[in-house]
């Protein structure tokens, strides 16, 4: 058995800060602390990387993926609290009309340049990738903070589904660290993320099963649909899911030669070290509860 590394302890502190954080929002069911819960970490995680779009010399435009950023956020939850006017799909064309303006704007951004070259191709397609990665796709918090009724109180039912998704995801990353650490010796995409293991792996899924299971004992009521194998099979989807997402942040640090997008958060790393794995799994459940779940 390997010893745990000397990051152990400030993960620690940083994930048990963080936990609290989301149990505040949670007991006091405020809709503007949930707001600040998806706001904040996007907005960290957009400005880290384009920060490390910046060290790895690529051309990009910080400004515009900023505002687009903030206005696709403050869109979702202005049409989302207004279910009564618009349903959930209607939020979709008003996205597109977002990134077709963002498109728009680049481009006539660009006209302005003396010679267009490559960099001109690479401030495009990297500004709007950076906003459809991490604000689009965690904006599917949102989504799911307000995809099933209000109860008899007007508090958010979504919010379960939300718990739900964010506790198997980060504990399967929990999982994957602690299992890695301790008794990783398998390389597992070494050519991503040369810590990786299939250890670790096998830990992050097998955590991740346990806490959906615990999610789902603990708060059955508010979650009709589910059944103990089906919690089973939904965490190993989210599990899996989540370990791409966190290889797919990897690789993308790897490129332009960066060990974290950010030290914002002691033994963690950055914004977008915390929700890479998220960007993935958010997405997956919306989609699945509503074509396959939805009761």
């Amino acid at each position: 058995m390997n010893s745990l590394p000397s990051s152990f302890l400030p993960r620690t502190i940083s994930t048990v800060i963080l936990w609290l954080a989301i149990v505040v929002a949670y007991v006091l069911r405020s809709e503007i602390a949930f707001a600040l819960l998806i706001t904040l970490p996007a907005m960290g995680a957009l400005w880290e990387y384009f920060s490390l779009l910046k060290s790895g010399g690529i051309a990009h435009h910080r400004g515009f993926g900023m505002a687009t950023a903030l206005l696709l956020i403050g869109l979702n939850f202005w049409l989302l609290r207004s279910r009564d006017m618009f349903q959930q799909f209607a939020i979709f064309p008003f996205e597109e009309m977002v990134f077709a303006l963002l498109i728009l704007s680049l481009f006539l951004r660009e006209f302005g340049r003396n010679s267009p070259s490559r960099t001109t191709a690479d401030a495009i397609v990297f500004t709007l990738f950076g906003v459809v990665y991490i604000p689009w796709l965690f904006l599917f918090m949102a989504k799911l903070l307000y995809l099933t009724p209000r109860d008899e109180h007007g508090f958010l039912t979504g919010q379960y589904l939300v718990l739900f998704v964010v506790a198997v995801t980060k504990f399967t990353d929990v999982g994957a660290f602690l299992c890695g650490s301790l008794f990783g010796r398998t390389p597992f995409f070494p050519n991503i993320s040369p810590k990786k293991t299939w250890e670790g792996i096998a830990g992050a899924l097998v955590l991740g099963v346990l806490v959906g299971l615990g999610i789902f004992h603990f708060f059955g009521n508010h979650l009709p649909s589910f059944s103990p194998v089906l919690v089973c099979e939904l965490s190993l989807l989210l599990g899996i899911a989540g370990i791409a997402g966190d290889l797919a942040e990897s690789l993308l640090k790897r490129s332009v030669h960066t060990k974290d997008s950010g030290h914002a958060l002691p033994g963690i790393g950055g914004g977008l070290d915390l929700i890479d794995s998220l960007l993935f799994t958010l997405p997956l459940f919306y989609f699945l509860y509503l074509f396959v779940l939805h009761p």
